[in-house]
């Protein structure tokens, strides 16, 4: 299926807007150390988690704008995969940085976004009732991995940007969501793997358009590799390796 003017002319600008994208330059100096629970992030500058953060209700919260954090090989786990999230930015957030090595689990959301824009790769997130929700914001989220989860990565209806070489795995639910519901879309699946989920490998919801869901492998899902809720061409299917789907124009 060939991709409209309009349509490569957004991904152009969604990309040129990822290079615009600058984080601050930050000093020399030693991050600052996490240690407990529900810790709030409300300063800018870099922190790291200085050892494991246990039976939290919450983890960390990012409330301010340039912030990075380094997991730095730690876990972080909840009380409950019922509720309360590992890592949540708040939705005055802006240009964060989230990156592992690092394990969360054993939370409703091992990772929610809610930043004006953000970055995350090389995180595990397992045993969580979503393993990383992007509830809106311009993202990059690259390089993770969700396993045993229910839902493995979700795109929520505000959210634009690029999943990238993730890797969803044994979810019970399904692997990679376009959230529906009139999202506007905007997000681009590229390159990532959904192998052994319990419904589907990668589904853009009824009502969702302008997604693009290129070069990702989807195998092994229980109801279909790869799936679309709509009745016609609203997103974008080319060059994805799979055995089973439902929908329109997905090749």
């Amino acid at each position: 299926m060939a991709v409209s003017a309009t349509r490569l002319r957004k991904s152009l600008f969604t990309i040129t807007a990822f290079v615009l994208l600058q984080w601050p330059a930050v000093a020399a100096q030693a991050p600052i150390q996490i240690t407990h629970c529900l810790t709030f992030i409300n300063a800018p500058g870099q922190y790291v988690l200085a050892n494991d953060l246990t039976n939290c209700t919450y983890g960390v919260v990012i409330s301010v704008a340039d912030v990075q954090l380094n997991l730095a090989g730690h876990r972080i786990t909840g009380s409950s995969n019922a509720s309360g999230d590992g890592i949540k930015t708040q939705s005055n957030a802006a240009r964060i940085r989230i990156q592992g090595p690092g394990v969360i689990s054993n939370f409703g959301n091992g990772v929610l976004l809610d930043a004006g824009s953000a970055e995350l790769s090389a995180v595990t997130c397992t045993g969580n009732m979503t393993g990383f929700y992007v509830h809106k914001g311009m993202v990059r989220v690259h390089d993770n991995i969700a396993t045993n989860n229910m839902f493995g990565f979700i795109m929520g209806v505000g959210a634009s940007g690029e999943v990238r070489q993730n890797l969803a795995s044994g979810n019970t639910g399904d692997g990679f969501v376009a959230e529906g519901a009139g999202g506007r879309g905007g997000a681009r699946f590229m390159h990532n793997t959904a192998v052994f989920n319990g419904r589907y490998g990668i589904i853009a919801e009824d009502r969702t358009m302008q997604n693009e869901i290129i070069g990702n492998t989807a195998l092994d899902n229980a109801t279909y590799d790869l799936f679309d809720g709509n009745r016609t061409c609203q997103n974008t299917w080319a060059d994805n390796t799979f055995g089973t789907s439902k929908g329109p124009c997905i090749h």
